[in-house]
């Protein structure tokens, strides 16, 4: 096994069980799964706390489809606290994606010819580009906090509740937990890649720590 990654087995109900490749140290784990769907219990409750599923969506101009369902603390922009966790409105949360090269070693996060947007985005109105910028690292980083305000789009934005993604009080594929949930589309080159959704990681511990979840991904001709 490479040096600074560990291998671990999530010890939940086998619905929210994968193996995980944990990225980087402390208390802002950088997830990458070896499947690109699934459920995954990040507090340790025995309810999901993050849902992506990815499937052909049979459009050149968009491969894939990626579905998200994804917890209020997971995306809360302030600090932890247990009696209040924040990230339910579109000022307190926040999420930026990324797109890289699969191996480890040497990472490459810029991939000429992807493009990754949804219908919010494809708005001039809502993004002059209509599309999702994503964030840009050097070769081989791992994030270990949430990318500036320049670095990649917030992919959850909107005005009451009208946005890019959609926040429900309850998501059963979530346990009934609150959180938010949308789609992204991507295109891009032929190969095997990762994507990534990158997380503010302010508290300690479960999701309220995490910095980033990747899945495996293959875009086809």
């Amino acid at each position: 096994m490479l040096a600074g990654f560990a291998l671990i087995l999530l010890m939940f109900p086998s619905v929210y069980s994968d193996d995980l490749i944990v990225l980087g140290n402390g208390h802002a784990p950088i997830y990458m799964s070896n499947s690109d769907s699934g459920r995954y219990d990040l507090n340790g409750d025995g309810n999901a706390d993050y849902f992506v599923k990815a499937h052909y969506a049979g459009n050149y101009h968009q491969k894939l489809k990626i579905d998200y369902k994804i917890q209020d603390e997971c995306v809360d922009l302030g600090p932890k606290d247990g009696d209040n966790v924040g990230g339910d409105t579109f000022d307190d949360a926040a999420m930026k994606i990324g797109f890289s090269t699969i191996p480890y070693v040497d990472r490459d996060w810029t991939i000429d010819g992807t493009v990754i947007s949804n219908p919010w985005f494809n708005s001039q109105k809502n993004d002059d580009n209509r599309q999702i910028a994503l964030v840009s690292f050097p070769n081989g980083f791992i994030p270990s906090e949430f990318p500036s305000f320049e670095n990649g789009d917030d992919v959850i934005q909107g005005k009451g509740k009208k946005g890019s993604f959609k926040h429900l009080d309850s998501i059963s594929e979530l346990g009934g937990q609150s959180g938010w949930t949308g789609s992204i589309y991507v295109t891009g080159p032929v190969g095997n890649f990762a994507l990534w959704t990158i997380h503010p990681s302010g508290g300690y511990g479960g999701c309220d720590g995490l910095t980033g979840f990747g899945i495996p991904i293959f875009i086809a001709e």
